[in-house]
């Protein structure tokens, strides 16, 4: 299953009138310069909703309005409270509503324990854990209006809590992170507000750590190979439609068995 990464003409000029799935929806998804967010916006546009991207280095600015059209590409530092509420108002000015909110940010980090320093596991936390804290925060009074659904990622094999050689500090975040989204889930479902959880296991893209595209680690997969992009971000954008819509706290493993 692949992903046509060839976007519509209207869709890349930045025309604010979704249709299809998406009709009348507004998405935001952060982390979408590159890799699986990227390819999340992507999807979403071709299913009609209008997509909003959110950035971190000032490098990825162009491309990133190419994807999602003129006035819908934000940069934004988003282990800072006040970014995350600056880039929801933003959203919320351009196009006057929040339906969905995808968070694909994240660091990841591959070290043994006993050569991760403080700062380190600093750093995934602060990645992985408070920028999505910091989009709930911004995101919540939009998303009860619009009862609407929020998406995080995870990564294969994260409930089952093996020991992880030389990903610990990621892990740690990512299991954190869980937890947080299942306590929205419930905290949100009185709103009509979805959260829910992808977790995704290899993945070979552009900008994917080294160590990730590893041929012999594929090979071990049940499934006999990696997940290809479109895999991913069309269980993502099943998660957060209206097909999903009785689907509140889970977490969907994308990992063709990986760690099972």
């Amino acid at each position: 299953m692949k992903t046509d990464t060839t976007l519509n003409t209207e869709a890349l000029q930045g025309r604010d009138t979704p249709g299809k799935e998406g009709a009348g929806k507004v998405a935001l998804v952060t982390g979408a310069a590159q890799g699986i967010g990227r390819g999340i916006a992507g999807e979403l546009i071709r299913r009609g909703y209008l997509v909003h991207a959110a950035y971190h280095s000032e490098s990825k600015a162009e491309s990133t309005e190419e994807l999602v059209g003129k006035g819908r590409a934000h940069q934004a530092e988003l282990t800072r409270a006040e970014e995350a509420q600056r880039l929801v108002g933003a959203v919320i000015e351009r196009s006057g509503r929040l339906d969905v909110l995808v968070h694909a940010v994240g660091p990841y980090l591959t070290r043994p324990l006993s050569e991760t320093k403080p700062a380190d596991h600093e750093a995934m936390l602060q990645g992985n854990l408070f920028t999505a804290i910091h989009m709930i925060d911004a995101a919540r009074s939009p998303l009860r209006e619009s009862h609407g659904a929020y998406l995080f990622f995870g990564c294969a094999g994260l409930e089952r809590w093996r020991a992880r050689q030389v990903t610990a500090a990621y892990i740690a975040s990512k299991a954190a992170l869980l937890v947080t989204m299942r306590a929205l889930s419930i905290e949100e479902a009185e709103f009509g507000v979805r959260a829910n959880m992808i977790s995704p296991g290899f993945v070979p893209h552009d900008g994917a750590a080294e160590d990730t595209l590893s041929d012999d680690l594929h090979k071990k997969i049940p499934i006999g190979r990696p997940a290809e992009m479109g895999e991913v971000t069309e269980a993502a954008a099943f998660l957060v439609s209206q097909a999903a819509s009785h689907i509140v706290g889970q977490n969907l493993e994308v990992a063709g068995g990986w760690m099972l």
